[in-house]
């Protein structure tokens, strides 16, 4: 997903994200709406997705590359920020976080996050996101709408209200107040904000936090 044509190229290195689970986890949405909430935010994205042998029930992963500048190559080898949404996923994916990077752990579908990690970063973010959309909603499909919340209040990297715009485009209308609901779930789930490589300036109008300056 692309907002813009490009002639120049650029000497920018994208910001990374990675986000897997087990097919019907919704990590495939969850990357689209971000990567379209991003392109609200006058950013440069590109979204990829890929899928397991089976499509329900087999690993797949989601990843988005967005930066203030035309994106000059599609795919990252490693990741700022890496979502598990499953143990298989946390198992596989997590050798691919970047120093220093942000690991996003849903701990109600995955173990315990593997030793080596402590060493690679302390940006750590833990919840059991799908026990609280059962909770909350009955149902588990709820889950990477609440991780959006909690990527967006945890690291500023994207707008609060155009993330709710892009929910409000992507989600059946039956199920939009639930989603919008669940978004501002995630979205007050932690008090912590974690920076990226560098500092970016976004459209911030939630809340009582800032954008970076």
């Amino acid at each position: 997903m692309q907002n813009n044509v490009y002639t120049s190229k650029s000497t920018a290195t994208p910001f990374s994200i990675r986000i897997s689970g087990l097919g019907g986890q919704g990590n495939v949405l969850m990357g689209t709406i971000l990567a379209d909430a991003l392109v609200k935010d006058g950013k440069w994205v590109i979204q990829t997705q890929a899928y397991g042998a089976q499509v329900r029930g087999g690993l797949t992963l989601c990843d988005v590359l967005f930066s203030e500048e035309p994106i000059d190559f599609p795919k990252a080898r490693n990741f700022d920020m890496l979502f598990a949404m499953h143990d298989l996923a946390l198992k596989q994916h997590s050798k691919f976080l970047k120093n220093n990077g942000i690991l996003f752990v849903d701990s109600s579908m995955c173990g315990k996050v593997p030793n080596f990690i402590q060493s690679v970063t302390r940006k750590i973010i833990s919840f059991p996101i799908t026990k609280i959309s059962e909770e909350l909603f009955g149902k588990k499909v709820f889950a990477n709408v609440i991780n959006l919340g909690l990527v967006a209040a945890t690291t500023k990297i994207v707008s609060y209200d155009n993330l709710k715009e892009a929910i409000l485009e992507h989600v059946p209308a039956k199920y939009a107040d639930m989603d919008l609901k669940a978004l501002d779930e995630g979205y007050h789930l932690s008090d912590k904000v974690y920076n990226l490589r560098e500092k970016l300036k976004i459209p911030y109008s939630h809340g009582s936090g800032a954008a970076f300056e």
